[in-house]
């Protein structure tokens, strides 16, 4: 803690205590210098002089801490902050100071104190500490599962010990996203189409038309019919004038119309019939609609902080809704399924300060905290 300030009675002891004593002994003032053994040469001790004349008063509001103040940003080390003069990697104490209104917001993580921390680091946070939002899963297709959402982002990550956290402002992970929504399934339908006599037209398999195959030595093969891409298969003998549907699979039947008066002919040969009459099954395959999107979680993204958003409907027929996004620090929600495929999990929420299992931190808090401190 700085030394108090005037016009409180001020011993060299509170100096001592405030500063410490590399050389040991007795104590003098001359120890004291700023910019020497045991003074920091910073802002906050600006009144203590560099050399020559030296008085207690000098010491009122001084202190051994290094005091930064913070700017608004994005994904900021911690480090590069306490550059000028270079105290991140000494064994001093820090202090980090986030005015209101300051935002500092993450693509990645918001604020970061790395590993090579040594002494102490209090950050003051009256400001606002936002992690990157959830983006939403996507929709699935017809018939396919919805995709899986992205998980928030931390606010502040500690990487190393000695660091403590005296908020009273604003600091949260970023919602996690919505998973998307199953595609709905695929449904078939079938009619029976009947026809009268129809000319032998076109050719097979989409005209219409009923051929007699005949062998080599003169032998009647199966015959074999066509009606626009559906097929009737081969049965019977020499004298069959009817068969079945089949393909694509389906109950219809075709009968042998007049014969279109083809000439004698020898050797492997095809004699041609109308069609008498005839039915056939027509199936209609129907698509399943899409899923619904997943909706977005709270937090940065890339330019400003957003609130979560809902997830999507799913189109007809049959497609499943996206997942909401999850509010500051929340898990999204799961994508609906379908009775074709499963919905997409949710994204995580973001941590509100996260760490390496061997790294400890303290927190105290009088405002707000969003999210997991893990």
């Amino acid at each position: 803690m700085p030394i108090k300030s005037s016009p409180a009675p001020l011993a060299i002891s509170e100096i001592v205590t405030e500063f410490g004593d590399s050389a040991g002994g007795s104590d003098s003032l001359s120890e004291y210098y700023r910019g020497g053994a045991n003074v920091n040469d910073v802002a906050t001790n600006n009144n203590i002089p560099t050399s020559g004349a030296i008085d207690i008063g000098d010491f009122y509001g001084a202190g051994n801490a290094v005091s930064v103040a913070a700017s608004a940003g994005t994904d900021i080390d911690v480090a590069p902050l306490f550059a000028s003069p270079a105290t991140f990697t000494n064994a001093v104490s820090k202090i980090l100071t986030i005015a209101a209104p300051i935002a500092i917001n993450g693509n990645n993580v918001s604020l970061t104190v790395p590993s090579n921390l040594a002494g102490t680091l209090d950050i003051q946070n009256a400001g606002t500490i936002t992690g990157s939002r959830g983006t939403g899963g996507n929709a699935g297709g017809a018939g396919a599962a919805g995709g899986n959402a992205n998980a928030g982002g931390a606010a502040i990550s500690v990487q190393a010990n000695g660091v403590t956290l005296n908020n009273s402002g604003n600091v949260s992970g970023g919602g996690g996203g919505g998973g998307g929504g199953a595609g709905g399934a695929s449904s078939n339908s079938s009619n029976t189409e009947n026809f009268g006599a129809t000319n032998y037209t076109g050719s097979y398999p989409n005209g219409r038309g009923w051929n007699q195959n005949w062998g080599a030595g003169g032998g009647q093969q199966s015959p074999g019919a066509f009606y626009s891409g559906t097929i009737y298969g081969p049965a019977g003998g020499s004298n069959t004038t009817s068969l079945s549907q089949t393909s694509p699979p389906g109950t219809g039947t075709i009968n042998r119309g007049n014969p279109l008066g083809d000439g004698s002919q020898t050797g492997s040969h095809t004699k041609r019939y109308n069609i008498g009459s005839g039915s056939r099954t027509v199936t209609t395959s129907t698509p399943g609609g899409a899923g619904g999107a997943g909706g977005n979680g709270f937090g940065f993204d890339t330019s400003s902080v957003v609130n979560a958003t809902s997830g999507a409907s799913g189109s007809s027929p049959g497609g499943a809704a996206g997942g909401d996004g999850g509010a500051a620090g929340a898990a999204g929600s799961a994508g609906s399924n379908s009775p074709a495929a499963t919905g997409g999990s949710a994204g995580a929420g973001g941590n509100s300060l996260t760490s390496p299992g061997s790294v400890n931190y303290s927190v105290s808090n009088t405002g707000t905290i969003n999210g997991t401190q893990g």
